[in-house]
């Protein structure tokens, strides 16, 4: 990681942490009476929709920073929370939410600017204890808190939106387009970690008019739609089998990464997400029963290595580096919550195999 990459982090941990402070002041306020908001400063429509698209853009940092937090899943529950409060009017029952976000906007603003110096982890200590408490109190895990919290002000944030008559889908949109700039500055593009020329030709070529957005995903910041098209069989593959194994559901970062990068694709070709995934369904079996059959592969990989005495392609203890092993699988792609079991299958698969096959010879070691 160069200085650049270095101070982007920073820069995108700031975000996270300005967004921090501000659904820390958002459960502060839940406790205060209720009093109408004092005439602030008068903006015009755009620098509305600009503090409200930063604020939307941090709190898309902040979900980054907690790996069981699905984005895509408060989106959902904060629209139905905004559609239950007489969503698109300006009633009595809307005005403290209005007051709320206005608050929460004013702290990740502040925060951005000139953030607060402390000691210890990057959290705010008070904020970070205030948070823990509130999670006890409501007899949540934290991160729970944390989600209902973020869920509770993008609610808000849409209130905001009507009350200052700006649209709250184009600075959501805005804010997620800073969001994938920000994180590509930090961390480079995703890398399949193929060889390009061995890809499959894309399903859905770019047309010459056409331009693909650099989109994030739980997994890298996805430039190309090549790219694009290989992690989304992948992904859609990895939340297919393990529905077919009878998991309760998948990843649901997995499930965020299939969406949006389906869309991101459909935006790229003028056709509908549902319509990506039906012509890539043939190659998303092909990924499924790949997934199946991996730790059959990996044993039989280990056992010819052990039988021939090569060195093994990782520790066949299962600790250390398993690089080599997972590239001569096909497994290329970052390590990821999602991804981490079945990895971790294939080693196994593999050192056992290894060891019986070498039966503790000279070779094993």
């Amino acid at each position: 990681m160069n200085e650049n990459q270095i101070s982007s982090a920073r820069a995108n941990l700031r975000r996270a942490i300005a967004a921090f402070e501000a659904i820390g002041g958002l459960a502060r306020a839940e406790t205060r009476p209720w009093t109408p908001l004092p005439p602030g400063t008068r903006r015009g429509p755009g620098q509305d929709h600009a503090r409200l698209s930063r604020t939307l853009c941090a709190l898309r940092h902040l979900t980054d920073q907690f790996g069981e937090i699905s984005f895509g899943d408060m989106l959902s529950a904060a629209h139905e929370q905004y559609r239950l409060l007489d969503a698109g009017y300006i009633r009595p029952a809307a005005a403290p939410k209005v007051r709320m976000a206005c608050e929460a906007i004013g702290i990740c603003e502040r925060n951005i600017a000139a953030p607060r110096q402390y000691r210890g982890g990057f959290w705010p200590p008070d904020t970070l204890s205030y948070l823990h408490g509130y999670a006890i109190l409501h007899e949540l895990r934290f991160e729970s808190a944390v989600a209902s919290l973020t869920t509770g002000l993008i609610a808000d944030l849409r209130h905001y939106a009507d009350s200052k008559g700006t649209g709250f889908q184009e600075a959501l949109a805005a804010g997620l387009r800073a969001h994938a700039r920000q994180r590509l500055r930090a961390e480079g593009p995703f890398q399949t970690g193929q060889d390009p020329a061995r890809l499959p030709a894309p399903e859905y070529p770019l047309s010459a008019a056409a331009q693909f957005q650099p989109t994030a995903t739980n997994q890298g910041v996805v430039t190309s739609p090549a790219d694009a098209e290989w992690l989304l069989i992948r992904t859609a593959a990895r939340n297919r089998e393990r529905e077919q194994r009878g998991f309760s559901g998948a990843s649901p970062r997995d499930v965020d990464d299939q969406r949006v990068l389906a869309e991101a694709l459909a935006e790229t070709c003028g056709q509908s997400a549902g319509e990506i995934l039906t012509g890539l369904a043939p190659r998303i079996a092909a990924r499924v029963t790949q997934i199946e059959h991996g730790p059959a592969s990996a044993a039989e990989l280990g056992r010819e290595h052990g039988r021939a005495g090569t060195q093994p392609y990782c520790d066949i203890e299962i600790d250390g580096d398993a690089t080599a092993l997972l590239r001569a699988l096909g497994e290329t792609e970052w390590m990821t919550d999602a991804n981490h079991g079945y990895r971790v299958s294939l080693v196994i698969a593999y050192a056992d195999a290894y060891k019986q096959a070498s039966q503790h010879g000279p070779a094993c070691r």
